[in-house]
């Protein structure tokens, strides 16, 4: 059976079974993550805890106007006087310093080709990272969580990138300088 970690004042809790997530009362807004899961997602989004929001709560009245809802891009937190505790998630993995290290790594990679497709692919990922920040603190998280998940995928090309280019460049110089050693080995015979 399945465990889930939850954030809750601020601050993650857990691993709980589904009886204890029940018990708590958690909501579908709350962020949950369990052994599997790439991120924090809400528990409204995860299939197994469907059960757990299967009875519809009382539509808002038009006095209680005040609260805010989830929207489709960033989770916000409900008015004052809501009965949940505001819901920290933790801010998506800044890749900035794998960006620079990729553009660093540019000047290393074998043929000028390989050299402009890590450049090109380490600054892609350094746009990708600036955003990471900005659209967290705006509340957009599963924006954020996209750029982040993009500057590593593009971090993770350009590194295969460099070490293909390193491997082929050890094996021409390999072949290069055994060349020129069979040469000057068949001039002296």
């Amino acid at each position: 059976m399945a465990t889930y970690y939850i954030v809750e004042n601020y601050q993650q809790a857990g691993p709980f079974t589904l009886e204890q997530l029940a018990a708590r009362g958690i909501t579908p807004e709350t962020s949950v993550w369990t052994e599997g899961m790439a991120n924090w997602t809400p528990a409204s989004q995860v299939s197994e805890l469907q059960y757990l929001f299967a009875q519809s709560p009382a539509a808002p009245s038009p006095s209680s106007s005040s609260s805010s809802y989830q929207s489709s891009s960033s989770y916000q937190s409900q008015s004052a006087g809501s009965s949940r505790s505001d819901e920290y998630v933790p801010m998506p993995k800044d890749y900035k310093v794998h960006a620079i290290v990729l553009i660093a790594l540019s000047v290393f990679c074998c043929g000028v080709c390989g050299g402009i497709i890590n450049l090109v692919l380490g600054v892609l990922a350094l746009l990708e990272t600036n955003k990471v920040e900005s659209l967290y603190r705006m509340g957009n998280y599963l924006q954020a969580q996209e750029c982040s998940n993009k500057a590593g995928k593009y971090f993770k090309i350009g590194m295969i990138f460099f070490v293909v280019g390193i491997v082929l460049e050890i094996i021409f110089l390999i072949v290069y300088y055994g060349a020129v050693i069979m040469g000057a080995m068949s001039n002296n015979w």
